[in-house]
């Protein structure tokens, strides 16, 4: 199951920043996101400037993968409120990440050039986890979850429809959903 999340409206902010205040707010992010992502068991794939690629269910086995990065992205939009509210004490900008989650068949491997690889998952169901993450502007929704990835999860968490939305690259629309879970402050067991 890949996840990427997203900072949203980055760009204007940092415009507004110098490069020290650049650093240390996407340094802040990362890591309470990455705190995040391990705690659910994910693997941290890269950063990509104001955003992060991680995958579940490689390189280690996890059945339950699909449930571990919806409940993951839940806990982390919880996160980004309480970094949201030492910026508010702060009199800095709230900030707004979108979430997008899908699963599939990847391939992982070592890709890139001879004198620089990085390892990395690849295929359909990468570009599918991006392209969703991108529809959450589109719907307005800080998480979206593909209907491969719902169908994989248990009662505990509710879904909501949304919109089904063509995405370049695919002939039929994308199925997707927005979850909703209280979370608690323990990390996944």
């Amino acid at each position: 199951t890949l996840l990427f999340a997203d900072l949203r409206d980055f760009t204007a902010l940092a415009e507004k920043l110098d490069g020290r205040e650049i650093v240390a707010t996407l340094n802040a992010f990362h890591t309470r996101m990455v705190e995040q992502l391990f705690s659910f068991g994910g693997t941290l794939d890269k950063y990509m400037g104001d955003g992060l690629m991680a995958y579940f269910g490689a390189p280690v086995i996890q059945p339950d993968h699909a449930e571990r990065a919806v409940r993951c992205a839940l806990a982390m939009q919880q996160e980004l409120g309480r970094l949201n509210e030492e910026r508010q004490r702060h009199r800095q900008s709230p900030l707004r990440m979108g979430i997008g989650i899908h699963t599939g068949r990847v391939t992982l491997g070592d890709i890139g050039a001879p004198r620089r690889r990085d390892y990395t998952a690849v295929g359909d169901t990468v570009n599918v986890a991006a392209r969703i993450e991108q529809l959450t502007k589109v719907h307005g929704a800080p998480i979206l979850v593909s209907e491969e990835t719902r169908t994989r999860i248990g009662g505990d968490i509710h879904f909501a429809p949304a919109e089904p939305v063509r995405v370049k690259g695919k002939s039929e629309p994308v199925l997707t959903h927005v979850p909703t879970l209280r979370i608690s402050d323990t990390p996944w067991a």
